[in-house]
């Protein structure tokens, strides 16, 4: 990366071009986008309003203070799969079960999680879905997971084709 700027004078904004390797550097502030950091530390950081996209992390950790999900309220719907709510969100606080209506869990990914909580204010029961060829604890995802009124779940993708239910006490 040249220095444009004239002898004496800092080269305090960088451009820098894909396969750039930085050393013994602190970035403050600006946006990193589709990095690999590898064979380093990262310690000390602060991440704000950061999105961070199917990270891998080997041989190391990572402390979350706190952990803001996207969140929604939406309303159950249909009979079968095929006309049940879609879900979105990582936390759903889904509304209007009936013990007939549902919702579809979105394609799951490894290491995915969504909550669900059934507020059936007529006390019934919600059905959960899995898309496509995937299941929920082993069954097909054509065949509801019936979840029942005032509790809410985890639902944790292992991979591209199993959910696993994490149930949790009534609420």
């Amino acid at each position: 990366m040249p220095n444009t700027k004239p002898v004496g004078v800092a080269f305090a904004d960088p451009e820098l071009v894909a396969g750039t390797t930085i050393t013994g550097a602190t970035v403050s502030g600006g946006t990193i986008t589709d990095a690999t950091i590898s064979g380093g530390t990262v310690a000390g950081a602060t991440l704000t309003s950061a999105t961070i996209t199917s990270p891998v992390i080997t041989g190391g950790s990572v402390g979350v203070t706190s952990l803001n999900l996207n969140v929604a309220k939406p309303a159950a719907a249909g009979s079968t799969r095929a006309d049940a709510t879609a879900l979105t969100a990582s936390f759903n606080w889904v509304t209007a079960a009936d013990a007939a209506k549902g919702v579809v869990l979105p394609a799951p990914t490894a290491g995915r999680v969504v909550v669900i909580k059934n507020d059936d204010t007529a006390n019934a029961i919600l059905k959960v879905y899995a898309p496509g060829s995937a299941q929920i604890n082993g069954v097909a995802g054509s065949t509801a997971f019936s979840m029942a009124a005032k509790t809410a779940g985890f639902f944790v993708a292992y991979d591209t084709t199993d959910w696993f239910s994490v149930p949790l006490v009534a609420s």
